[in-house]
C-alpha cells in the first residue's frame, strides 16, 4: 500500500482524537508500532490498509463490540464484522467523516452493518424483508418469524435485535424441540439449590439471561401445552420466578419467536393457546423458501463458500458455471441450511487450490441407487470421472491419461464403453475461452 495513502489516513487522526477523545489506529500490513499502540488503547477504532494478515486477524477479531473498523483497499472481510469496507482508500476527508459518524453513533446506528452482514440475498423478497426489518427492528413489540426449516429464521432475529435499542444487550436463544419435557420450566424460569434431585446450585432460567436484551424462542410450536399458560403469564406480568422459590424478580426483555408450523392451524387443533398465540405474534415475519427466489443463491454461495474458506484458512474456491448451474436447477428442500452443508461437502471433494466443478456438487439426486448392478455402478462413476478430467483437459486424451494414471489405450477403451466423445470437450473448451 503506497505512502501516500497511510499518511491520508494518519492524517486524520489528530481530529478525531480533538474531536471525539478516540484514538485512531492506522494499521498496515503487521507495523508493530501500531499493534503496540492498539493493545494499549482503551477508546480506538481501526484503519486497516491492505489485506488483513494473521496478527492484524486476531488483533481486530479479538476487540469490544462498540470499536469500530474500516478495512480500506484490501479484501472484504465479513466475518471480522467491519463497519465499513471500501475497496480502495479514500481521501482523508471522507475517513475522517466516516470515522465520525461511527465512533460518536448510537449503538442502534452502528449496529445497522449486523443486518447487511447475516441476511443475504438480492431478491424482491430479501429487499423486502430488510425494509421491514427497518420498521420493526426499533420497537417493543412481540415477533413471530415464520418460514420452513433451514430458511435462517435465527438470523432475522438477530438482525432484528442487533438493528433495535437493546443490540448492546443480550440475546439468548433457545430451542423449544431440544428441551426435554422435564426440563422445560427450569430451562425457562431457572431453580434454587435443591428445588430438585440435582439441583446442587441455583441457576438463573433464560427469561433471567434475557434481561434488558431479547428472548428468541425458536420453534415455538413445540413448547408443551403445559408450559403455555406460564409463558403467558409472564409476557402479561413482566415477573419470573425459579422453581423452588417464592420470590417473584421483574424482568424486562423483547420477544421474538419463531416456528415452522401453521400456529393458526395448531390454535385450531387444541395444540397451541389461542391467547399466547396472540400475543407472540404482534408482528409477524415471513422469510420465504429459497426455491422461491432463485436471485438469492448466487450471493448465497458467493458469501458462505468466503465464509468456509476463511474456517479452513484456505483460499476461497472459484466455482465454475456448471457447478453454479446445477445449484441453480435443484429446489432447495432444505432451504439454505442445505445448500451450506452442500457447499461444505464441494469444497471438500474439490481438488485443494482448485476450482469447484459440476462433479463436487453432490444433491440427493445424485445419490446412486442401491438396487443396481455393479457394472451399471461402476459405469455411472467412470462417466462422471472421465467427463471431469476431460473437461479440465479440454478434450486432451493424453493428458486426461496421465491424470488418471491410465494408458491411453485403456482411456480409449473407457471412453468408447461409456459412449463419451473427446471432441465435444474440445469445443466445450474454445466456447469457454472465447
Amino acid at each position: 500500500m503506497c505512502g501516500s495513502a497511510l499518511s491520508d489516513v494518519q492524517g486524520v487522526e489528530q481530529a478525531v482524537r480533538g474531536r471525539l477523545g478516540w484514538d485512531v489506529v492506522p494499521v498496515v500490513g503487521s507495523d508493530a508500532a501500531a499493534l503496540a499502540l492498539a493493545r494499549t488503547s482503551a477508546r480506538r477504532c481501526f484503519v486497516v490498509v491492505g489485506d488483513v494478515d494473521r496478527a492484524v486477524e486476531r488483533l481486530v477479531g479479538e476487540r469490544a463490540p462498540n470499536i469500530p473498523l474500516l478495512i480500506l483497499g484490501g479484501a472484504a472481510r465479513p466475518e471480522l464484522s467491519p463497519a465499513c469496507w471500501l475497496p480502495a482508500v479514500p481521501t482523508a476527508t471522507m475517513i475522517a467523516t466516516l470515522l465520525a459518524q461511527l465512533v460518536g453513533a448510537a449503538p442502534s446506528t452502528r449496529s445497522w452493518r449486523r443486518k447487511a452482514d447475516t441476511i443475504i440475498g438480492q431478491s424482491p423478497a430479501v429487499r423486502e424483508l430488510l425494509a421491514t426489518l427497518d420498521r420493526v427492528a426499533p420497537a417493543e413489540a412481540a415477533v413471530l418469524i415464520t418460514g420452513e426449516s433451514g430458511t435462517g429464521k435465527e438470523l432475522v432475529a438477530r438482525a432484528l435485535h442487533y438493528s433495535g435499542p437493546r443490540a448492546d444487550a443480550p440475546f439468548v436463544a433457545i430451542n423449544c424441540a431440544a428441551i426435554p419435557e422435564s426440563l422445560f420450566e427450569s430451562e425457562l424460569f431457572g431453580h434454587t439449590r435443591g428445588a430438585f434431585t440435582g439441583a446442587v446450585a441455583s441457576r438463573p432460567g433464560v427469561f433471567e439471561a434475557a434481561h434488558g436484551g431479547t428472548l428468541f424462542l425458536d420453534e415455538l410450536g413445540e413448547m408443551p401445552l403445559s408450559m403455555q399458560p406460564k409463558l403467558l403469564r409472564v409476557i402479561e406480568t413482566g415477573q419470573v420466578t425459579r422453581l423452588g422459590s417464592n420470590d417473584a424478580r421483574q424482568i424486562n426483555f423483547r420477544l421474538v419467536t419463531a416456528t415452522n408450523r401453521r400456529l393458526d392451524d395448531e390454535v385450531e387443533a387444541g395444540r397451541f393457546r389461542e391467547d399466547l398465540f396472540y400475543r407472540v405474534r404482534v408482528f409477524s415475519l415471513n422469510i420465504p423458501p429459497l426455491r422461491d427466489r432463485p436471485e438469492d443463491v448466487a450471493p448465497l454461495v458467493s458469501h458462505h463458500l468466503a465464509q468456509l474458506a476463511s474456517r479452513d484458512r484456505r483460499p476461497t474456491p472459484v466455482i465454475s458455471k456448471g457447478a453454479l448451474e446445477k445449484l441453480l436447477r435443484h429446489r432447495w428442500p432444505g432451504n439454505v441450511r442445505e445448500l451450506v452443508n452442500v457447499l461444505e461437502r464441494a469444497m471438500v471433494m474439490a481438488p485443494a487450490g482448485g476450482p469447484i466443478d459440476e462433479l463436487h456438487v453432490l444433491l440427493p439426486e445424485d445419490a446412486t441407487p442401491m438396487l443396481q448392478t455393479y457394472r451399471d455402478a461402476r459405469d455411472r462413476f467412470e462417466a462422471q470421472y472421465y467427463g471431469q478430467l476431460l473437461r479440465t483437459a479440454g478434450g486432451n486424451v493424453s493428458l486426461v491419461a496421465k491424470l488418471a494414471k491410465r494408458t491411453r489405450t485403456q482411456v480409449y477403451e473407457a471412453l468408447r464403453r461409456l459412449a463419451i466423445d473427446p471432441s465435444q470437450y474440445r469445443a466445450f473448451d474454445e466456447v469457454e475461452r472465447s
